[in-house]
This record gives C-alpha cells, sequence and structure tokens, in this order.
C-alpha cells in the first residue's frame, strides 16, 4: 500500500541551526523528527537562490533545462513563471491519484499548484507582477530601502529590513496560518475516504528575514547566548569582487556592529523557534489522527542562511557552506533512524519524490533516487560523494556561476572574475581562496574535469564557453592530461 507523504518546507534554514546540532535556540519538534528519521549530514542545494532552488527541487531538472534562472517577482528580475510544459511533483501526485495539498510558498508563478492540479487546497499567496516589468521605473535599490524601512515603522522595535518587534500575536504569524491550514487538511484526510494517499506540502516562508518576531518571543530574546561566527571577519583577499558588494538592502551590513550582529543572529534564532512551533503542530496532528504510521514524513530547505558569516546577511551570488548546505531529515515509517553521511542535492530529492510516487515524467531528470541510503549511515560503494551547483542570476544580474564540492575540497567556477577552491579540511570557514595556490593543482584539475563531465552530461549551454576559456583561465591541465 502506498504511504502518504507530508513534506515540510521552509525558506533560508541554515543546516546545523537546530538545538540537536547544539545551537542555543530551542527546536524541539525538528529535534523529535530528526531523532526519528534518516538524517543527512551532507545535504546541498542546488542553487542558494529561492525560485531556482526550488524549481530544482519541485522538477528534478536544471535551471538552464527548465528556464526557472531567477528569482519570481523581486528586485529587477524578469524571470517566467515555471511553464507547463515542466512536470512538478504536485502534476506527478495529482496524476498518481493522491489528495494533494500544497499550502504556502510557492515562488515559480502566480498559481502555481492550481494550475497542476490542487485546486482545493491551495493558498495563492504569490505577488501576481513582476515589479521591473510593469512599469514601475523607480524600482530600485533606494525605492526598497525606503520601503522597509516604511514596514519597519510600523514595529514596536527594528533595525529595517534585519528584524524587530511585531504587535501580533504567534497565532497571527504566516508560519501559524499555514501550518492551521495543513492540520485541518489532515483532519479532512482521516475523517474522510483514506482509500487513496494523501501528498501534503506545507511551504512555510519563514525564517526567511526580516526576522519580526510576535509580542510572546520579545520577552525571550536575551535568554539565549549566541556567539558570533568564525569567519564574520572576512576581508574578501583573492575572492570573487562580488562578494562584497551590497546588491540589495538585506545585503548592506556596512551598518551593523558586533552588537548588532549578535542582536540579528538572536531574532534570527527565535524566527526559527517559532517556525519549529508551528510545524510542530502538523507534525502532532498526524499523530492525534493515528496516521503517523502510514505517513513519509520530509523536512528540508530550499537554502541556508548566511547570518553573519564572511560578513553577509540573507544570499547572494556565491557558495559558501553556510548557504549551499541544507537540512535534509527523511522520516520513513518502520525504518529504523540513522546518520546518513552521504552527499545528496535537492535535485536528487526531486527525483526520489516521483520515484515514490512511481510517477513516469515525459522529460528526463537528472538527480539520483536516495531510498537506498534510507535507514544506513554509509552510503552504497559506488555512490558518488559530489555535489553540483549552477548559478545564473540573481534579481535581475547575471552570475554564471558553476560549483563542485567534494568531501575535503570546493572548486566555483566564477567566469566574470577568479575562480574558487578551498580545502574544507584546513580551512572550514573558506577564508582562504587556494585557486592559484600550486600546491593543489591536482585536486583542482581534478574537480574541474569532474565539472566539465557533469556539464556534458547535462547538455549545460554555458559548456562550449567554458571550453573555449579554460586557456585563459588557467584550466589547461584539464585538457592537456587524461583523466583519472
Amino acid at each position: 500500500m502506498r504511504k502518504n507523504i507530508l513534506f515540510l518546507l521552509v525558506d533560508q534554514w541554515p543546516s546545523d541551526a537546530f538545538s540537536h546540532r547544539g545551537a542555543a535556540i530551542k527546536t524541539p519538534n525538528m529535534d523529535r523528527l530528526t531523532s526519528e528519521s534518516t538524517n543527512f549530514i551532507n545535504a546541498f542545494t542546488t542553487c542558494p537562490l529561492c525560485s531556482p532552488a526550488r524549481s530544482v527541487l519541485l522538477t528534478g531538472r536544471w535551471n538552464t533545462q527548465t528556464g526557472l534562472e531567477d528569482n519570481m517577482g523581486v528586485g529587477y528580475s524578469t524571470q517566467e513563471p515555471l511553464k507547463q510544459t515542466e512536470e512538478t511533483w504536485v502534476d506527478g501526485a495529482v496524476a498518481a491519484g493522491y489528495h494533494v495539498g500544497y499550502y504556502g510558498k510557492w515562488h515559480l508563478g502566480p498559481n502555481g499548484p492550481i494550475i497542476r492540479g490542487a485546486k482545493k487546497h491551495f493558498d495563492d499567496i504569490e505577488p501576481h507582477s513582476k515589479p521591473y516589468m510593469v512599469g514601475k521605473s523607480d524600482y530600485n535599490y533606494e525605492a526598497c530601502k525606503m520601503n522597509y524601512k516604511k514596514r519597519a515603522d510600523a514595529l514596536l522595535k527594528s533595525n529595517h529590513h534585519f528584524y524587530g518587534d511585531t504587535r501580533m500575536s504567534i497565532e497571527e504569524t504566516l508560519p501559524y496560518k499555514i501550518a492551521e491550514k495543513g492540520c485541518a487538511f489532515i483532519r479532512e484526510y482521516a475523517q474522510g475516504d483514506k482509500e487513496q494517499p494523501f501528498m501534503l506540502t506545507v511551504s512555510v516562508n519563514d525564517p526567511h528575514f526580516p526576522h519580526y518576531l510576535p509580542k510572546e518571543f520579545i520577552d525571550k530574546i536575551k535568554e539565549f547566548p549566541v556567539t558570533l561566527p568564525e569567519n564574520l571577519r572576512d576581508d574578501f583577499q583573492d575572492k570573487p569582487w562580488f562578494h562584497n558588494v551590497p546588491w540589495w538592502p538585506s545585503m548592506d551590513t556596512s551598518t551593523l556592529t558586533q552588537e548588532d550582529w549578535l542582536e540579528v543572529i538572536r531574532y534570527a534564532g527565535m524566527h526559527r523557534m517559532l517556525v519549529d512551533q508551528a510545524l510542530g503542530r502538523v507534525l502532532n496532528t498526524l499523530d492525534e489522527t493515528g496516521l503517523s504510521d502510514e505517513t513519509i514524513v520530509i523536512f528540508t530547505s530550499d537554502h541556508g542562511d548566511m547570518c553573519g558569516a564572511h560578513n553577509r546577511f540573507d544570499k547572494g551570488p556565491y557558495y559558501y557552506d553556510e548557504v549551499f548546505r541544507v537540512p535534509l531529515m527523511i522520516k520513513m515509517p518502520q525504518e529504523k533512524p540513522a546518520i546518513q553521511k552521504g552527499y545528496v542535492s535537492l535535485i536528487d530529492l526531486g527525483k526520489t519524490l516521483f520515484d515514490m510516487m512511481n510517477h513516469e515524467t515525459k522529460k528526463p531528470m537528472f538527480g539520483r533516487n536516495i531510498m537506498s541510503l534510507i535507514g544506513k549511515e554509509e552510503p552504497p560503494h559506488d555512490w558518488q560523494n559530489m555535489v553540483y551547483g549552477m548559478y545564473e542570476k540573481y534579481n535581475g544580474m547575471r552570475f554564471i556561476i558553476r560549483a563542485i564540492r567534494s568531501e575535503r575540497f570546493k572548486y566555483v567556477y566564477n567566469p566574470q572574475d577568479k575562480d574558487e577552491f578551498y580545502d574544507l579540511d584546513m580551512d572550514p570557514y573558506e577564508l582562504h581562496n587556494k585557486a592559484t595556490d600550486e600546491a593543489y593543482t591536482e585536486e583542482k584539475t581534478y574537480l574541474q574535469r569532474q565539472l566539465i563531465d557533469w556539464m556534458k552530461a547535462i547538455d549545460d549551454p554555458m559548456l562550449q564557453e567554458t571550453l573555449l576559456s579554460i586557456p585563459q583561465a588557467g584550466w589547461i591541465d584539464v585538457l592537456e592530461k587524461p583523466g583519472p
């Protein structure tokens, strides 16, 4: 008999920001879920930007294949919605006969799940316009900055787009409202016809900034000891020039003192605690209705959050582990919990969800089914512990980036400036770019070769340009030396 699937999707949650990972802020509900799940401690996004990452997760296909290369409806973006010809696992669940619910953030174009068949249970909260395309010629950096300030003026306390105290109660917050929709869906299903399983997605826009907290959390904010990131002070020496540019007001940290950063980190942590409480209600409803033993539960995020790392807030066009890594827990009924060390990606999770539903897609997918890793600590001997990243645009500005990460090394190809290479054993905080260090020539060449093989396999349009630029980019060894 097919199992129900409950997908808990959050936005911008760092992989280690849980109390079971040592974080000061308490996350008891996600800790409990982790203790009952296979915890993928080496899970990664494909792009640390909301819409592109979600499109890969939903389709199991890369951004250059789906055409979803930028955020929807943000900044100067001219991104069009995800094409109807691109199947998502919402389409797959509808076609496979599931009772389909999708609540909360979609970010791939207005009415997406409705158009794809989840008509009964979808809340449409998507923006219906692209700000830059609809004639708002004043939609620019300063206008965005003033908009945040205007929003913050309504708060009891604020630091503009970073954090603030609201007058609302917990029940009035968006995470609670979306979670309650999910709870109602589960109760309705439990009382109705259960001949077919359900596929329910509870997609919470939080803990994405700004970190505005309800009144019940304000008095608790000083209770939690927080520390500054080890890599808060990055001088960006020998880094790509665009890493240290505030492309949007949310990236301008020049005014933040050490005390400001501590406050930002506290509010971000409390924001995650709020989301943990909201999603805990959904998990409790699953228990109360007796459906836990019949339901696969998946928790993940579209990408991480810098939250002070490299003196950055939010995310940007880079692949630092703070935004590259994501949490991923999969609770499978009757399967023992485990800490899985294999390297997996959101594109693998996309492929896996289609396979869970036994749904064949019309277009090829490029992820790996990760079901063989459930309940185990080590991946199969032939599992490649390597993940890839593809970046095209950031809110209307083009940043072509390709990334590859192995267990020890990370290589980032930046055609617009210098490449990056990090030895993560020696430099876990990614402060020292070793791309031109001859001591790492062999390791860097190996990852470059793997990157080109991957670009060939997915028919990446950047491949030809990459091959042409190899001599100028210092990739000459990739052409001259045979592979391993």
